[in-house]
């Protein structure tokens, strides 16, 4: 039995050489493979993770940005706009020495910057008043800049407002009554 030991002790190691070179080499080498994989899964699943972030941050900024077009009022708002704050800072008994506006450039076609000039005189608590009034107003002017001047020994301030508002241009607002009467098959011009 003594012979036979060392051939059966080959045989076995030769078959556990066959098994590791026939079973386990591959495995390992899949495994290498399937790791790579899953690394380039992982990597995809980050990269759409920040796609999707960004396309609903995107869709959120679009609604805000609809939101916000949807509220811009038509041109011929601007008399009675000013009007409202003028009327304001009357009412806050601040006496109003100017206002000025003008029409201004904006990139969009479709938008109308009007820059307001205001300068407004009072007691401080009313013109405190007035700016609180005039951030709070639902109209779409914005507060760009501001100066807040007193003279020595007299207990009034004078506040001069340079504000924006945007309207939407005049040949947009054309076009959507024209779209508007188009789709219930009336005339522009009714006789």
């Amino acid at each position: 039995m003594k012979p036979r030991l060392p051939y059966l002790a080959g045989a076995l190691l030769a078959l556990n050489l066959a098994f590791f070179g026939l079973a386990i080499v591959p495995a390992r080498q899949a495994l290498r493979v399937h790791a790579a994989a899953f690394q380039d899964l992982h990597a995809r699943m980050g990269s759409l993770r920040r796609e999707q972030r960004e396309q609903e941050l995107l869709a959120s900024l679009l609604k805000g940005m609809e939101q916000f077009r949807s509220r811009i009022p038509p041109q011929g708002a601007i008399p009675a706009m000013i009007r409202r704050v003028t009327d304001q800072a009357r009412r806050l008994q601040l006496h109003v020495p100017s206002v000025k506006y003008q029409p201004g450039d904006v990139s969009e076609e479709e938008l109308v910057k009007l820059s307001v000039q205001m300068e407004v005189e009072g007691r401080y608590g009313a013109v405190r008043r007035f700016l609180y009034e005039v951030e709070g107003l639902q109209d779409p002017m914005m507060v760009e800049r501001l100066v807040l001047t007193s003279q020595r020994g007299i207990d009034r301030l004078n506040l001069r407002l340079e504000m924006a508002a945007y309207f939407l241009a005049e040949q947009r607002i054309s076009r959507q009554v024209a779209e508007e009467h188009v789709k219930e098959n009336r005339p522009l011009v009714e006789k």
